[in-house]
């Protein structure tokens, strides 16, 4: 028990008046002289006792009136699990308990376990609970009950998660749920570290309804350092045996002090590749490079790891996950005209040999000399402003693209209109039109999806202006394509359309210098390349974020997706099918999804957001200023201060009130005993 006033406890010296009187007034006997006691009434012992026994009640009655009258004056309550509480009021509160990542940080989710059973310890036997348990998303874990064993059992089982953290998200799905608590009072618990990475002040404009009180409760240190792999930059599929290109590996000190010795380690299958030792200064960061190794054919599991001794006690984000895929080239082929003198096809078949880690090997054949037969041998097929190609060789390339093969095809001044409309048809996005040829200023290309993968190398970079056309074909899309950019007429300039299982891309100008400066201008090389890239290559990345979705293709030949194991070796029996029959996946914990395919097993690889390892945390005033209407106190950061005040628990427990009542009772009971007592006596 604890008093609000505990000054008046001094007040129990005053206990001492009621024996002082009871000494003083105690009755004497009078004094008689008698020559002979045989005139004297004998009184038996028994009854001296009663009446002593009778004064001794009396005396024990104003020494309690008294003393439950001091401790009304004292204000007591009760702080702890046995409370006895009269509550002022039904209240209905949210608890709000911080799961994410941030929160396996020390001993913080322990903590956060604890003061939310606290506050259950403190409310009456009316209040009701609800939990909402939260990262990124928000669970409702118990919905309003009474009951604070069902709760207990509730909060005690909770883990931590590895996903970051959202706190409009949270609050929102606490205000919806105190919708179900009308004619209470209604407050929510955030219990949480409050890191900065959970709340964008500038973005955000939510607030909560003025009648909510939101409670703080603050489980993190004052400081925290940590030291974490954020991010590697790496190509995710390699066609040669070495990777010479670099790895660039980001490692970030999230720490107000600079650190020496930090030991960055890079393994292959559990092979170690190299060592390296870095220092880092205070909230400073560093690009980590690693070359020249060789990998293996098919996935190459590769992880970085940053280590600093007994220093770093945060451990959990201290491995970096990714792949490395080592794959055959496949085969591409560009088709064009027989011709005497230079090929048409010079520019494209340098932008598509020059560099390293191509993914294509490349042939270059006249209509002609090429076997319609051979074309399911490759991935892409490129028409070059091709003519005269026969209906078996148009058959053959509706059915490889039909069975997923790429086409892109380019429509110059060699192309026939009514041949091309006639003889591709079937593949074709468009019907060609009549051919224009500018007169004076060449034509400049408008209207760009830079959010197409064909352009997004080019999204920031503002050099699609450079690109000009001294010729073209008009087009008439048809139903199922889209166009990716136009000229400046409103012409469609690149069209795509599905085709079965694969795709065409149509340039209604030229690859050469005939209709086009693109060749001469910067842009040629990585926009060819992207489209090879679009068509002919899977999508594929080293890692996935936490909390992505991504799609894992199904057997070949029309087999089935196949059987994945968590990082924890857990088997997954969550089976989301896109409509072609791949598997969805969304990452929940870092490490390496196994993947069971029925001829051999690969690897996806999972990292928890860079951003997440920043444990910094935000101005705690400024974000409840923000989310409610009550600006002007300043929030206090300790977690004693999020607990309701000694003044609020006494208000709902009102123990001096029954005090008083019963210092009341005591001293009218007294009265009459006492006056009962006086009148026997006179009596007597």
């Amino acid at each position: 028990m604890s008093f609000l006033n505990p000054l008046f406890l001094l007040g129990m010296a005053a206990l001492a008046a009621p024996i002082l009187v009871h000494l003083v007034r105690r009755s004497r006997a009078k004094r008689v002289e008698f020559p002979s006691l045989m005139f004297v009434r004998r009184i038996p012992q028994r009854t001296m006792r009663r009446k002593q026994l009778h004064n001794l009640l009396l005396l024990a009655m104003r020494c309690l009136a008294l003393l439950l009258l001091i401790l009304a004056f004292t204000r007591p309550y009760f702080s702890g699990a046995n409370s006895a509480e009269a509550n002022s009021g039904d209240r209905a509160s949210v608890i709000l308990l911080d799961r994410s990542f941030s929160m396996r940080y020390g001993n913080r989710f322990e903590q956060a376990k604890a003061r939310a059973l606290a506050t259950i310890d403190i409310a009456s036997g009316n209040d009701q609970f609800a939990l909402i348990c939260f990262d990124q998303g928000y669970d409702v874990i118990q919905r309003f009950t009474a009951e604070p064993g069902r709760l207990r059992t509730q909060i005690e089982s909770v883990q931590t998660g590895w996903s970051g953290t959202d706190y409009e998200q949270a609050l929102r799905g606490a205000e919806e749920l105190l919708k179900e608590a009308s004619g209470r009072a209604r407050s929510i618990y955030l219990i949480s570290d409050f890191q900065a990475t959970g709340w964008d002040a500038e973005q955000a404009a939510y607030r909560l309804r003025s009648d909510i009180k939101l409670v703080p409760v603050d489980v993190a240190e004052n400081t925290a350092s940590n030291v974490a792999v954020t991010d590697v930059n790496a190509h995710a599929v390699i066609y040669q045996q070495k990777y010479e290109d670099k790895v660039g590996v980001r490692v970030a000190n999230f720490g107000d002090e600079a650190q020496e010795n930090v030991r960055i380690e890079f393994r292959i299958n559990d092979q170690p590749i190299e060592k390296r030792e870095i220092k880092l200064s205070a909230r400073d960061s560093q690009i980590v490079e690693f070359t020249n190794f060789n990998l293996s054919s098919g996935v190459n599991r590769s992880v970085v790891t940053v280590s600093m001794g007994s220093a770093n006690e945060f451990t959990f984000d201290n491995n970096f996950y990714f792949t490395l895929r080592r794959e055959a080239q496949a085969k591409a082929l560009i088709v064009e005209n027989a011709g005497r003198g230079r090929s048409d096809s010079l520019f494209l078949r340098n932008a598509l040999t020059t560099g390293e880690n191509l993914p294509f090997t490349l042939t270059v054949k006249t209509a002609g000399s090429t076997n319609p037969a051979e074309l399911a041998e490759h991935s892409i097929v490129i028409l070059n402003d091709v003519r005269n190609l026969s209906s078996a060789f148009a058959e053959n390339l509706a059915r490889f693209v039909e069975a997923g093969g790429g086409l892109i095809i380019a429509a110059g001044r060699n192309t026939d209109v009514e041949e091309f409309n006639r003889t591709l048809a079937r593949v074709a996005p468009v019907t060609l039109g009549e051919a224009i040829i500018a007169r004076g200023e060449p034509i400049a290309i408008s209207e760009i999806k830079t959010d197409h993968p064909v352009f997004e190398v080019f999204r920031n970079s503002g050099r699609l202006g450079m690109w000009r056309v001294l010729g073209y074909h008009r087009s008439e899309p048809k139903g199922n394509s889209s166009v990716l950019a136009r000229y400046e007429d409103g012409s469609p300039a690149l069209v795509e359309a599905p085709f079965g299982a694969g795709k065409v891309l149509l340039l209604t100008s030229t690859l050469d210098t005939s209709w086009s400066d693109l060749p001469l201008t910067p842009l040629y090389l990585p926009l060819v390349r992207q489209m090879v890239r679009y068509l002919g290559e899977q999508e594929a990345n080293a890692w996935h974020t936490l909390g992505q979705t991504f799609t894992v293709p199904k057997a070949a030949a029309g087999g089935a997706p196949p059987a994945v194991d968590t990082p924890s070796e857990q088997r997954l029996t969550e089976r989301v099918q896109t409509a072609t029959g791949d598997l969805l996946i969304t990452a929940r914990e870092p490490g390496f999804y196994r993947l069971r395919y029925p001829e051999q097993v690969e690897f996806a690889a999972v990292d928890l957001d860079g951003k997440e390892s920043d444990l910094a945390k935000l101005n705690l005033d400024e974000f409840l200023a923000a989310v409610t209407n009550v600006g002007d106190e300043p929030a206090s950061t300790t977690a004693a201060a999020a607990q309701p005040s000694d003044d609020e628990i006494e208000a709902r427990q009102r123990i001096w009130w029954p005090m008083l009542i019963g210092a009341l009772l005591l001293f009218v009971a007294e009265a009459i005993i006492a006056r009962r007592t006086k009148m026997a006596k006179v009596i007597g």
